[in-house]
């Protein structure tokens, strides 16, 4: 195998050939993250690309703000086509990681062209992993797989002048004519990936009237780390309910990352990341054996040594791991709850019962951990009594000890949860993302946003539920009241004064310890639809 492949062992576990075309023949691409400055898969996808000898440029186009959506503006525009215009890029990847993003993906694809009539433009993520068949009619190529080793072959056949069809996990458009390949094989061994590439030049941030050189994210605070890939749980609004079937013959699922990876490359990060002050690790589950825990929480307090937070499970809570995790240095996590234990049975296929979310609750309250819950509303199933249940549940939590973080369900296509209520008749393909957008409006929960009088209560009292400064007695009568169930507008009032009591200590508390970034204020300045917690 040639130098420039030596070190690309996942192309070698996928048995995949390579073919290597001399250094002046070798295409130059650009990826575009969409909305998304944190992406991990631009990130990676481009070091992988590099180190097999391809030249990339990353261009962050926006970023998200909380519910809304920012257009990108004819200047915008102009500063992306010039970018690429300068780095003289002929193959173009789009990072779609939603189905909201796919009119954006659509406008900007068709703007591009415009102006570069012969470029090649591929989209990936995890909506094109989703709809296939409708990001195709869009884009030239469609990756409907993990990318790492396809945008390999991909790089490698173009340098070499060879057609792109039959690259596993690729389909590609010839005009009319769609050819689809199989899934491909994933790499399995997560080690042998390259970590996220921080610090190439080759980076650009294109918001407001500027272009930005560099990578937007290393002047954070928090460096977020991916430990794994997969979920071992199927929950039925989830993306990885329909990709654990997509995948189940491109080899195992789930996998994990060894503790000399994930130590190694927060070694590696924290020169690029000077404002370094805590990780979060962003596994759909914090979820490894007693093996990996054991030696993670041994070796992480002496060669890192920094606070960190990860995600969990209610069946995965156990007094003796979270204690060890407690002592390496764990002082926050988030868990969903979602909904009361009918709703999350009948509608979302998640297990669990109130038991243990009470246990879970006393166990984060006794070992000091600050624990956010999350919450879905806004769906089709709950009843009066089912959300009644959820706040008599969550006042029976250690108050003082806990936030609630609200989300409104958002129903994506071709999830279980979008087959179910499709068939059930209720909802319609116009409530699906992609159509209505909703994360445009309500991913998290405001309160300003327009809902029936029943639902308008309940969110009131979820928002008020977490803040300490209230009492039990006094909360207990807010929810017992006539007259706000009938008024829940006087309700929604006060919740909304009170999270931003809330919300200004939150702020205070992150800039007294360095944490309140720039990432943060553009993303959560939002006056029409406050973050609450």
């Amino acid at each position: 195998m040639a130098e420039e492949s030596d070190n690309c062992v996942w192309m070698e576990e996928s048995g995949a050939e390579r073919i290597i075309s001399p250094p002046e023949q070798r295409w130059n691409m650009g990826f575009i993250s969409l909305y998304d400055v944190e992406n991990n898969a631009v990130r990676l996808l481009s070091a992988c690309a590099r180190k097999a000898g391809y030249k990339v440029t990353e261009i962050y186009f926006k970023d998200w703000v909380n519910n809304k959506f920012n257009p990108p503006t004819e200047r915008e525009i102009q500063n992306l086509l010039s970018v690429i215009e300068e780095r003289g890029l002929k193959f173009v990847g789009i990072s779609v990681r939603a189905s909201a993003y796919h009119k954006a993906a659509a406008y900007l694809t068709e703007r591009i062209r415009k102006r570069f009539p012969g470029i090649l433009i591929m989209w990936g993520g995890t909506h094109t992993v989703l709809d296939p068949e409708k990001c195709i009619l869009e884009a030239d190529l469609v990756c409907c797989g993990e990318g790492e080793i396809a945008i390999v072959q991909i790089l490698d056949r173009l340098s070499a002048n060879m057609p792109l069809d039959g690259i596993p996990s690729v389909w590609v458009r010839h005009g009319r004519e769609v050819v689809r390949s199989r899934i491909g094989k994933h790499v399995q061994n997560l080690d042998s990936l390259p970590f996220r590439d921080y610090t190439s030049p080759d980076k650009y941030f294109i918001m407001g009237r500027f272009v930005r050189r560099g990578d937007p994210m290393v002047s954070d605070s928090c460096f977020q780390m991916m430990n794994s890939r997969g979920c071992v749980f199927h929950c039925a609004y989830c993306y990885n309910s329909e990709l654990s079937q997509l995948y189940k013959n491109s080899g195992r699922y789930f996998r994990t990352r060894s503790v000399d990876s994930v130590l190694a490359e927060i070694k590696a990060a924290r020169a690029a990341f000077p404002n370094m002050k805590r990780i979060r690790f962003d596994d759909e589950v914090f979820l490894f054996s007693d093996e990996w825990y054991k030696e993670f929480a041994e070796r992480y307090p002496k060669e890192v040594g920094l606070p960190f937070e990860v995600f969990t499970e209610p069946k995965l809570v156990k007094r003796e791991l979270f204690a060890l995790l407690r002592q390496a240095g764990l002082d926050a996590l988030y868990m969903g709850i979602q909904s009361s234990g009918r709703v999350n049975s009948e509608l979302f296929d998640r297990s669990g019962n109130d038991e243990q979310l009470l246990e879970s609750a006393r166990i984060f309250a006794e070992l000091g951990i600050d624990a956010r819950y999350h919450l879905m509303l806004d769906d089709v199933e709950s009843t009066w009594d089912d959300k009644r249940h959820l706040f008599d549940l969550l006042m029976h939590f250690p108050r003082g000890h806990y936030q609630v973080y609200l989300f409104s369900v958002v129903i994506f296509p071709n999830t279980m949860l979008a087959r179910k209520l499709l068939a059930e008749g209720k909802i319609t393909p116009k409530d699906l993302e992609g159509e209505r957008n909703k994360t445009f409006q309500q991913i998290r929960v405001s309160l300003n946003y327009p809902r029936p009088p029943e639902d308008m209560f309940w969110a009131a009292m979820f928002v008020l539920v977490s803040k300490s400064f209230l009492s039990d007695a006094f909360l207990y009568r807010l929810a017992d009241s006539e007259f706000l169930r009938r008024h829940p507008k006087v309700l929604v009032a006060f919740a909304q004064v009170c999270n931003f009591i809330k919300m200004a200590g939150v702020c205070f508390k992150m800039l007294v310890h360095g944490e309140m970034t720039r990432t943060l204020i553009r993303r959560w300045l939002n006056w029409d639809s406050l973050i609450s917690q």
